[in-house]
């Protein structure tokens, strides 16, 4: 008894079939290759090194932030004012926090994770500081550079801080005391 012998042609899928069944295989593919991607590149903000060095007051301006919008004694970026923000009391307050917050063993609440291109994250003073406000300022009137000129004291139990992808890098795009 012989064996039937097939033809290469019989072998062949036909390519509209082939061209069908593929593709739910390759989006379901990528799909899975995106979700993985995206929580694999997630991971804290505060480690990032670009995040850490943009949120030295000195360093955010440069970096494309506005922190300096929410601190008082510090310049603005250009075509930003501190009129109407809520300012940290000094470059030196915002310091402690910043510091502190980056600190694992100070701050050990959740950090946000920067996956895609912004994130955001409100802490308590306490979670950061322990105690359970931060002294600061509404600024009601900047003078040309931006800067604060008239503000009324207050005490602010949160800080919200805003991370961003700007050019390639994430960066702390800013921070400021709010309730």
């Amino acid at each position: 008894m012989t064996m039937p012998t097939l033809q290469p042609s019989a072998l062949r899928v036909p390519h509209a079939f082939r061209r069908h069944a593929a593709t739910p295989l390759l989006a379901a593919i990528a799909l899975a290759a995106g979700i993985y991607t995206a929580e694999a590149q997630a991971e804290p903000c505060r480690a990032i090194a670009s995040v850490q060095q943009s949120g030295v007051s000195a360093n955010n301006n440069a970096a494309g932030g506005h922190l300096n919008q929410h601190v008082f004694g510090a310049t603005p970026p250009a075509g930003t004012s501190q009129a109407t923000k809520t300012l940290f009391s000094s470059v030196e307050e915002y310091k402690g926090f910043w510091n502190n917050y980056l600190d694992p063993k100070k701050y050990t609440g959740t950090a946000v994770n920067c996956p895609g291109n912004t994130a955001r994250q409100k802490v308590t003073v306490y979670s950061v500081l322990k105690k359970d406000k931060i002294g600061g300022f509404n600024c009601t009137a900047a003078n040309a550079q931006g800067q604060c000129t008239t503000k009324t004291a207050s005490q602010f139990s949160n800080i919200q801080l805003d991370f961003q992808v700007v050019g390639s890098q994430w960066i702390l795009l800013t921070a400021y005391p709010t309730n």
